[in-house]
């Protein structure tokens, strides 16, 4: 079987085109992550955490290929790692994980790692679901004052969304440990409430 790539088999769901679209996302696998301050890599326990989180998603993915906990495997590229943030102060770092992992598959990867930092001994394997999104692509730094929120903002008026909750989420197409903060491709997303989601012109992503 070939190997699971969301960046060819999910291309609607991490849209790499200039026009804003819809994500609807159910209840899937995360690793996560619970911090407060900044998330910015000059806030030492968000570094700390997303290094951790990196480095989990990868062991997990080896873990599982040789685990007798789980039914089956199929190899796949680790997904990406998002950062919601909050107007409080407070963020949540996730990173999708496939259906057929289980949570000790993150008991084992921690343990294979060896000493652990304390935001590391903080990640968590979690089932939850992020909801519906806008967003759009963004490159290099994003900030409060990005045009990409504008361009959102609008296209939400313009098709009769409105906000279900006061963040944004940061969803790092690379990674951003590696990747010059100029290069990083990263999607904003904009969680929203839509009545007729299927009434409008833009494109879908149902996960």
């Amino acid at each position: 079987m070939a190997q699971f790539d969301y960046r060819i088999d999910e291309q609607t769901e991490y849209n790499l085109g200039d026009t804003p679209s819809l994500v609807m996302l159910t209840e899937r696998n995360y690793l996560m992550f619970q911090g407060t301050g900044e998330a910015q890599l000059a806030n030492p326990e968000f570094k700390d955490a997303a290094a951790a989180m990196y480095a989990f998603a990868a062991g997990i993915k080896e873990q599982a290929r040789h685990s007798k906990l789980i039914d089956w495997f199929r190899d796949y590229v680790p997904y990406p790692l998002s950062v919601y943030r909050t107007p409080h102060g407070a963020y949540t770092m996730l990173i999708k994980q496939p259906n057929f992992t289980v949570p000790e598959l993150l008991t084992a990867a921690q343990a294979a790692a060896g000493p652990l930092t304390a935001a590391a001994r903080q990640v968590a394997y979690r089932r939850t679901e992020e909801g519906v999104e806008v967003q759009l692509l963004q490159k290099g730094p994003v900030t409060e004052a990005s045009s990409v929120f504008t361009t959102l903002t609008d296209f939400m008026q313009a098709h009769g969304m409105t906000r279900a909750q006061d963040g944004y989420r940061t969803v790092y197409l690379d990674n951003i440990l590696t990747t010059p903060a100029d290069q990083v491709r990263t999607l904003v997303r904009i969680p929203v409430t839509v009545r007729d989601p299927d009434a409008g012109d833009y494109e879908i992503a149902r996960n």
